[in-house]
């Protein structure tokens, strides 16, 4: 198995490095890396976890993420099938700020860029007219070089640094508690409940797999994510849920059943704990 710690100093020789990505699915594991991170996804959808933040996410999604924040995609389902027509298209950014010195971060002019990076160090969503702005840019960066390019990046963290149209994605506070064990141990977690969320998942199955007791597999996923392993299924499963409720031609209990759970009196009461509102009114909502 490659390293979970992602080396980007080989292509990253520059500030700045950029790659557009084209594939039929996506199947890096979890994983973190030294540098800033920024990914447009300009075709695909699935659920992606960052820190301990798990969202779905769908074509034009925009996120940024701070070094050694642990993170992965998962594409829906259908992506991984052998007769599947669908692809990826994204274009991701890698980048350093080690060349901003403590003269620059501790003038008072940048106080606002400071804490952009702090909140970045969550991972941040951006989304409304801030995220077609930073588009704007993005795409002026993909064909520059040199200097220029690192205007345009400066100019994307400016823009950032005045809007509040983004969303911190990790807890306050979040930190990576991975190490390379941990992180293979954890992806192969993530990959077994992301397969397997609409079907009954074994709290003992699942820590037979980590090669744990159940008591040990429950203390020590709760250490690694800040969250217990049924958090963690449901959490998923409502994401999941959400999705469907777009479908007008999908009940409440077809969902409710759809996505893993077997009553809809479980259903709806993790619904309000995650979504803090009913399905019904969720669906409601939709058509307003």
């Amino acid at each position: 198995m490659q390293p979970l710690l992602f080396e980007t100093k080989t292509v990253l020789q520059e500030s700045i490095f950029v790659k557009e990505v084209n594939v039929k699915c996506l199947t890096n594991p979890l994983h973190f890396h030294n540098e800033y991170e920024m990914v447009w996804m300009t075709k695909s959808n699935g659920r992606r976890i960052v820190g301990d933040s798990i969202a779905n996410f769908s074509e034009g999604d925009l996120i940024i993420m701070g070094p050694n924040l642990p993170h992965v995609m998962y594409n829906d389902k259908e992506y991984y099938e052998s007769d599947s027509d669908r692809e990826v298209k994204a274009i991701v950014t890698y980048f350093r700020l080690d060349w901003l010195n403590d003269n620059f971060l501790g003038a008072n002019e940048v106080g606002k860029f400071n804490d952009l990076l702090k909140d970045i160090q969550r991972g941040i969503h951006i989304y409304g007219k801030s995220k077609t702005q930073v588009v704007t840019i993005l795409n002026q960066l993909l064909i520059s070089t040199g200097l220029k390019r690192i205007i345009h990046l400066l100019s994307i963290l400016d823009l950032l640094s005045g809007t509040k149209e983004y969303k911190c994605l990790s807890s306050t506070g979040y930190t990576n508690p991975h190490n390379q064990k941990d992180v293979q141990r954890i992806d192969k977690i993530y990959n077994y409940v992301m397969n397997n969320f609409t079907q009954n998942i074994s709290l003992e199955q699942t820590a037979a797999m980590a090669n744990m007791t159940t008591a040990s597999f429950c203390k020590y996923f709760k250490g690694r994510t800040q969250k217990t392993f049924t958090h963690f299924v449901n959490e998923v499963r409502i994401g999941y849920a959400c999705k469907l409720l777009y479908n007008d031609h999908l009940t409440i209990s077809q969902i409710c059943f759809q996505s893993g759970f077997n009553n809809l009196t479980n259903f709806n009461r993790n619904f309000k704990r995650f979504i803090k509102i009913s399905p019904s009114d969720f669906k409601r909502n939709l058509k307003l």
